[in-house]
């Protein structure tokens, strides 16, 4: 969806600039609700306080009514082949989401040796380490906020 995103909301509308928009993504990595809180930050900018409160319940109200009826439907039929089957099929185009995601968002961000080390710093305490997510995420940027 960042793609995506960026590509409406930076390139063809004009709404936000480029660093507006990375900003946005760090303010909801850091917070519960990563991208209602990034698109809360984008609907303020945007349209105010009603922009946010809009963003807001356009994030969820689509989800939650997606996920439950797809709920109610999953649990009579989650020891189906053709389910199980199903998501096999989507782990490996998740993986490729998340892949894209990392281009993009390292074209942007990592843009000197030290942003590189700090994201190769926060990968391998991410995968590697059972720190939790969120602490390695918020060191990060302090680190990168008193760096550069």
């Amino acid at each position: 969806m960042l793609p995506m995103l960026h590509r409406e909301l930076v390139d063809n509308f004009g709404w936000l600039s480029n660093k507006e928009f990375i900003d946005a993504i760090a303010i909801g990595q850091v917070t519960p609700g990563p991208l209602t809180v990034m698109n809360a930050v984008i609907g303020y900018k945007v349209g105010g306080l009603p922009g946010a409160v809009v963003a807001m319940v356009a994030s969820y109200l689509p989800c939650l009514i997606i996920v439950t009826l797809v709920t109610r439907y999953f649990l009579h039929h989650r020891d189906s082949r053709y389910v199980q089957g199903s998501f096999g099929g989507i782990k490996p185009a998740v993986v490729g989401l998340l892949a894209a995601v990392l281009i993009f968002l390292g074209r942007t961000s990592v843009v000197s040796p030290l942003t590189a080390a700090i994201a190769a710093g926060s990968f391998a305490l991410v995968a590697f380490t059972r720190l939790d997510p969120s602490l390695v995420i918020l060191s990060a940027g302090l680190l990168g906020a008193f760096l550069l």
